[in-house]
């Protein structure tokens, strides 16, 4: 049996600050160190980014000579939001607290215990009875688009005959998932406003609750609380200029907060006693010009974004929870002089994200006009789809692995995206299982995982190898 430390190991993953914006490569040669330790075979795959490096650690376990089983887990994380919220840590979101029988941490559950239960297993089968060996992956970039998974399906390496792809499923068997669209679109008509004298203006700011946005229901909308309350105000005699708008902190996160400087018309700054949803603080505005943002164009798009996915959103999938389409705003914020607005839309299989994709650039033709110097509209991701058979080889597996591990062999559908869209996409059969709850619990403070579903997990993954490595 493997010798690794479960709970010494998650701490130190835990530890190191691998938001998926910043470079994971510190985090990356700590696990590639340990897989060397333990006899894995172990490689990089490098991806440069903004001056950083991230990278894939790669490790074989075995030297059979048959098509590898793949374990994939991401190692990336989403952003802490307010350390404060972190009150089971102690304010440290990167400090692994064990309480009864959950471990706290950024990461916990999403993904990297999973890795590590993942490590443990393989490492328990002695490598010289594999007929066919044991692929592990810890990939980069998940949170912003897959990337160190499609990073992963353009090497030339060995071509997987199957993969296990980590995310948090409470030990469910997730063998469909929805697809993804992040749509960015950056409106670049803007406004003056001269003030000749000093002038009073107002910092507001929304609260809301942060939430996976593959279940925005779960959360509150800051960004909407704040565009509510904006057209509330624009409503009113005079109007509100808004001089600066920023919410959110990444494309699959609902908002926690969102902020704003407005200027209001005489006859309007009454409304904001009605404007019980958001902080308001005066601020003195000094002299001079004064940049106004096109919000009103950012409410037009999105209430008649609203309209054209309704008709998706008809469609029910009662595998899936929510059961239909679903979209939310997760990010608004100038960038290079342009209000950007960033939304999400999880698509059931059989709905086809490119086409959806289409219509919403469409949209802002038929609002805005032509795009360039007026507004630009991106796709800044554009994740595929998991639809697996039940009769698939790797979903039989699986169920066997399960039931040889005690582990109920349910099948479920997720409503967020992974890697295994990506795997599938290029020919390798895939299916998502991990331990933790992703509902109420990733993407949001105190994420926690259950150190009882850890230990089921190794026992998962240790079976699936013996079952796919050892008899097979």
């Amino acid at each position: 049996m493997s010798s690794i430390d479960l709970l010494k190991e998650a701490r130190q993953l835990i530890r190191f600050n691998t938001v998926t914006t910043r470079s994971n490569a510190d985090c990356a040669l700590y696990a590639g160190k340990l897989l060397y330790s333990l006899g894995f075979r172990v490689q990089y795959q490098e991806h440069r980014d903004a001056g950083q490096v991230f990278l894939n650690v790669l490790a074989m376990w075995g030297d059979g000579s048959a098509a590898p089983l793949l374990l994939a887990s991401h190692l990336d994380t989403v952003e802490a939001g307010d350390p404060r919220l972190w009150t089971k840590t102690g304010g440290d979101p990167w400090r692994a607290v064990v309480r009864g029988d959950s471990l706290y941490g950024l990461g916990a559950a999403d993904d990297k215990c999973d890795f590590l239960c993942k490590v443990i297993a393989a490492a328990s089968v002695t490598p010289r009875t594999l007929a066919r060996p044991v692929m592990l992956l810890g990939t980069f970039g998940e949170e912003r688009g897959l990337l160190g998974a499609a990073r992963f399906c353009q090497s030339s390496l060995p071509k997987p005959a199957m993969a296990l792809v980590g995310e948090p499923s409470n030990l469910e068997l997730v063998t469909r998932h929805k697809g993804l669209l992040v749509g960015e679109l950056a409106l670049f008509r803007r406004g003056i406003c001269q003030t000749e004298t000093a002038q009073m203006a107002y910092e507001l700011e929304a609260d809301g609750v942060a939430a996976h946005s593959s279940t925005p229901a779960f959360g509150q909308n800051a960004i909407e609380k704040m565009l509510d309350v904006l057209g509330l105000l624009g409503s009113a005699a005079g109007g509100v200029k808004v001089l600066s708008l920023e919410g959110g902190t990444a494309a699959n996160v609902v908002p926690q907060r969102c902020a704003a400087l407005v200027m209001l018309a005489s006859p309007t700054r009454q409304a904001l006693s009605v404007g019980k949803a958001v902080e308001v603080r005066p601020r003195r505005l000094a002299v001079g010009w004064h940049p106004t943002l096109p919000w009103m164009d950012v409410v037009t798009y999105l209430g008649r974004l609203k309209a054209v996915l309704a008709a998706y959103g008809r469609a029910r999938d009662r595998a899936f929870s929510p059961p239909a389409l679903t979209s939310t705003v997760t990010r608004i914020g100038t960038v290079d002089g342009a209000l950007t607005l960033i939304f999400d839309v999880r698509a059931l299989p059989a709905q086809e994200v490119d086409r959806i994709a289409a219509r919403c650039e469409q949209l802002a033709w038929d609002l805005f006009g032509p795009p360039g110097d007026r507004w630009q509209f991106r796709r800044e991701r554009q994740n595929p789809a998991l639809a697996m058979s039940s009769t698939a080889p790797v979903v039989q597996l699986m169920r066997r692995a399960m039931r040889a591990a005690r582990v109920p062999a349910r099948i479920a559908a997720k409503s967020g995206c992974s890697e295994a869209g990506w795997y599938q996409m290029v020919g390798i059969p895939a299916v998502v299982f991990g331990p933790g709850q992703a509902y109420g619990n990733i993407h949001q403070p105190n994420e926690r995982i259950s150190l009882r579903q850890l230990r089921r997990a190794i026992a998962v993954y240790r079976a699936a190898i013996e079952r796919a490595c050892v008899e097979g």
